[in-house]
């Protein structure tokens, strides 16, 4: 299973790699908000993020867990994602022991 901080690195290198986004990864700490008070981003960029996480993790994002506070920062965007991830290789019939707890 990808670490938590393994995916707070591949969020940042898709806002700066990927989205191009005018900051540098190393300074985007990871308490940061994506929102107003942080890096800023509108509701096109999020969606666009949202799109580029699912690709990258093999996710789906849905209705009922899109949520303005999964963007406060990246460390609770990073926890979300990978349990959901843990939940698409449950579900995937992986039944093996994934950040210390069986499926």
């Amino acid at each position: 299973m990808i670490e938590t901080t393994d995916i707070i690195q591949q969020i940042k290198h898709i806002l700066v790699e990927d989205m191009q986004l005018n900051v540098v990864r190393d300074e985007i700490p990871d308490d940061y908000s994506l929102l107003e008070r942080g890096l800023g981003l509108d509701s096109i960029l999020i969606a666009e993020l949202i799109a580029r996480i699912e690709d990258r993790f093999g996710l789906h994002f849905d209705d009922r867990v899109l949520d303005v506070e999964l963007f406060n920062n990246l460390t609770l965007l990073a926890g979300f994602v990978a349990q959901e991830r843990q939940v698409v290789q449950c579900n995937a019939g992986n039944n093996q022991v994934l950040g210390g707890q069986k499926c």
